[in-house]
Order: structure tokens, then sequence, then C-alpha cells
């Protein structure tokens, strides 16, 4: 059985309106089998409806409120926070405590509710932030705001459409066969694109959501949750996918689908899951944050021999455009995404400050990554248009340093940053050889090959942020504190 019971085709008109009905309304909000998992408890849809409901009573006496925030350290609450205010007509931001004051001004809310903490959360406290006219009003369509991860700049605000999501929801290229109705683990931050596919789809195709502690709190809990509930899919950010092979496969050992997005996911990390025994479906998926969730997606086949892990074809739904790359190297071009899966534009001071779209209007996204084209007509990640980098005024492609180091033995994985001070390579090797000496001049002589001014760090792992991705600020602090002292 597939975990899709919606159409094939996004929903449009009339059908748009009866699809998005039928989610804020439908019967599951009443009945007694269970949604969601957390913490220990369990939440059946009627409980999920009732503080839903509790949401929309708030937002409705405090008056129109176009954009409201629910606030809440856990994500029941704003899941249902979310399903409340869309029954109120709002555009629903959720904020597990996180978002910044600038973050803030970019959607600029017109009310903010809190919710309490513990098993059974309520609607606690509700403030109007001050008010002054928008210049012009928020399209009717947006429903929603995915925060970008602020990894080229500061975050952006992405506006998310209902058609966005209805278009998600219908893409069977993310089902996956589950005997009965799917149990999703949900491991990713409101804040982030990958909520949509860990919660809001799960449920809007008729499953159950079983939400696991963070790899920071208690990653030993995941097996005995898999177990109890049968996840059959999870998805991980490509570096937590990584820390949990290397230190803890049995985590994962029982969840037959394995969805990796975010980031680059390493042929090391793949062939390190198939050491540890782990015989999964894994699933690559690859798209911008623009873009409501995923635009690509490839099955990694059991012997993987290809150098890189490709991005894949597009999902059923959406569609591409390679434009030619002047400035980039030889044999590739820059991704264009379009179709129902690209956002409206971005929001900023609460407007909608730029717009998603081609000459003609349709819905469009210049991803501004560089692929080509494999020999099975899959796409490679080959880089960004931005990607060169100026180290003591030479240019520097950041994206094959890293795939030159990336194939050296023992090495897992690298990520090139650039601080105010300085550019250094953080190579993940095995931990074995940290201290190495032959490891680290194999390193040092591809690194020196694009320039001698960029530093090198060995490290077992990278941190990550609650959201999943490398924890960039704590590598840099590392490499100031350890690896940067000791050259001095």
């Amino acid at each position: 059985m597939s975990d899709s019971s919606m159409t094939d085709a996004p929903a449009t008109g009339t059908r748009t309106a009866d699809a998005w009905h039928e989610l804020l309304h439908g019967r599951r909000w009443s009945s007694p089998d269970t949604v969601w998992v957390e913490d220990g408890t369990e939440y059946s849809g009627a409980d999920v409806g009732r503080l839903a409901a509790a949401v929309e009573a708030s937002v409705r006496a405090h008056g129109p409120a176009r954009v409201v925030v629910i606030r809440s350290r856990c994500k029941l609450g704003c899941f249902a926070g979310q399903l409340g205010a869309w029954r109120a007509g709002s555009v629903a931001v959720a904020d597990d405590h996180r978002l910044t004051e600038r973050e803030f001004d970019r959607i600029r809310p017109d009310l903010v509710l809190t919710m309490s903490e513990g098993p059974h959360p309520s609607v606690e406290a509700a403030a109007r932030p001050p008010r002054r006219p928008r210049p012009e009003p928020l399209p009717d369509e947006v429903v929603a705001v995915n925060y970008t991860s602020g990894s080229t700049g500061s975050r952006k605000a992405v506006a998310v459409g209902r058609d966005n999501l209805l278009a998600l929801f219908a893409c069977r290229d993310l089902d996956v066969p589950a005997p009965g109705a799917l149990t999703a683990g949900s491991f990713a931050t409101p804040t982030y694109d990958g909520w949509w596919f860990d919660t809001w789809r799960t449920v809007a195709t008729g499953g159950r959501v079983v939400c696991l502690p963070h790899v920071n709190d208690d990653v030993f809990a995941w097996p005995g949750l898999v177990r109890t509930y049968g996840i059959s899919r999870l998805l991980l950010p490509a570096a937590v996918l990584a820390t949990v092979v290397e230190v803890l496969p049995e985590a994962v050992a029982d969840i037959p689908w394995l969805f990796s997005g975010g980031e680059q996911f390493r042929v090391s990390t793949y062939r390190q899951a198939r050491q540890a025994g782990l015989r999964h479906a894994f699933v690559n998926l690859y798209g911008p944050t623009e873009a409501t969730f995923a635009t690509h997606h490839y099955r990694l086949p059991e012997d993987l021999t290809a150098p890189t892990v490709p991005i894949g074809r597009p999902l059923a739904g959406c569609r591409q455009v390679l434009r030619p790359a002047d400035d980039g190297p030889p044999g590739t071009r820059e991704l264009v995404v379009t179709g129902p899966f690209v956002c409206l534009g971005y929001l900023d001071d609460g407007v909608l400050t730029h717009r998603f779209h081609d000459e003609e209007g349709r819905p469009s996204y210049r991803t501004g990554d560089l692929v080509r084209t494999d020999g099975d007509g899959d796409l490679v990640f080959a880089g960004r248009l931005d990607g060169e980098v100026k180290v003591n005024g030479m240019r520097v492609d950041t994206a094959a340093l890293e795939q030159r180091v990336t194939a050296l033995p023992r090495v897992r994985d690298c990520r090139v940053v650039q601080g105010e001070r300085h550019t250094v390579a953080f190579v993940r090797t095995d931990p074995a050889t940290l201290g190495d000496p032959a490891t680290r001049t194999r390193i040092e002589t591809v690194v020196q090959d694009f320039s001698t001014a960029i530093g090198i760090s060995l490290v077992d792992r990278y941190p990550v942020r609650a959201g999943g991705k490398v924890d960039v600020p704590t590598l840099m602090d590392h490499y100031r504190t350890t690896d940067k002292a000791e050259e001095t």
C-alpha cells in the first residue's frame, strides 16, 4: 500500500479549495486513531483537532490577523497551531523559539501565540506586536513560510502557497511501500522545509508521525520508538545521517526507507552504511528552500560505483530547465526549477518583495546550482555559480576542492568554509587516522594544489545545528582555538 491517498496532479481551482478544506476540516480531526507521538505521549486526531480549535478561537478573538506565529517548544504545538491558524484564514508560521528579531521583521506577524509545554499543550498567551499598515496585502494563496538556512547570507523568508503544499502532498515519487498506513519518523524542525514532508505530508496522506529526539539529546531512544511504532520512513540531513551511520547505525537499522536532503549525500556515507549492514532503500533528495521541499530524487542502487551520488531526476509534478553557465566548469549548466513546487517569492517587512517566475509569469526559480548529466541521464551536483571564493586574490572552486579531497582514502567528507580572516577545509576522516601524518600529507597535497593559504582541520564528525545542517560557526571556533593556535 502507498502512503498517498491524494491525486497525482496538483489540484487547481475548485479542486484546490476542496482538497484544502478536506485537509483542514476532514474526519481525521475527530478520529480516535493515533496521529502524533511525542515525548512518550500518543495523540489522536481528535486531540490534535481540539488543540487546533483552541488556536483558531484565539486567532479570531484577537481580530483580523493575516500572519500568525505559533511559538511552541513541542512539535505538536507547532503542528496543531498551524492547523488552527489555517482554519482562521491566516498565514501560519511555526516557531520553536529560535526565530530571531530579524526573521520576525521579515514576516511582520499580526499575532504571536505561545503554546504551553507538557503532555497536554494549550494556548497559553497571545500578544499582538506593534502594527503598522502593510504597503500592500499578502496574496490570498500564501499560507506558510519557509526560512532558508542562511548558508549564503542572512536567512530569507519564503512565501509558501496553498498550491505548493497540495502539489507536494500529491507527489507519487515520494511514496514508499508500507503495510497499512504509513508511520514516519519526524526529525525536521518546524522552520525548515523538511517539516512539510516529515509531518504534513504524512498526515495529509493518512499516516501518523512519531517525533524522534535530536541526536544531541537521545539518539539511543530511536531503536525503541522504531520497533514500537513500526516507522517505515525517515528523512535526515546528510550530516546527521553520516553521524548516525558512524556512531550508532542500529538507531536506523529497522527503518526500511531512509531519505537524505539539505546537503550533499556523500558516497563515503553510503558505503559506510552498507559496511555496517544497513540494507535500506536510500533516497537522495535535492531542492532549494524556494521550492517548497524537494524537486529531484535519486534512489541509490544496491551497489553504487559512481564517485558522486547524483541528485537524480525531477519529482513528479516538477520540471527542470538547464541554462548555459558561462562561468561554470566545462560540461555544466545552471539548474532552473519550474512548476507547482516553486514557491511564490521572498517576504520582507511583511510584503512579497520578489516573485519567483519566468518572463512569461510561470513559476520558476534559478537555483544558482551547477549540474552535469551522467551516463544514465541523472543530474549530478557540480557546485554553485557563486561557489568560487577568493583566497589571497586567487579564485578557488570550492566544489572541485571538496570532491577531490573526499575521493582520498580514509576521507569521508570535506567542507570548505570562508570566514572573515580564514578559509579552511574541514575534513572528516576515519577517527583512527586523525593523527596519521600520511593521511594529513595526502590531504595537504590536494588542498595546496588549489591554494597554499587554505587552512586544514581534521575532524571525526561535524557539529550540527537543531535543523540538522552543519554548524559552521562552531567549526570555525574549533579551528581558531585548536588548529590555528597550533600553527602559531
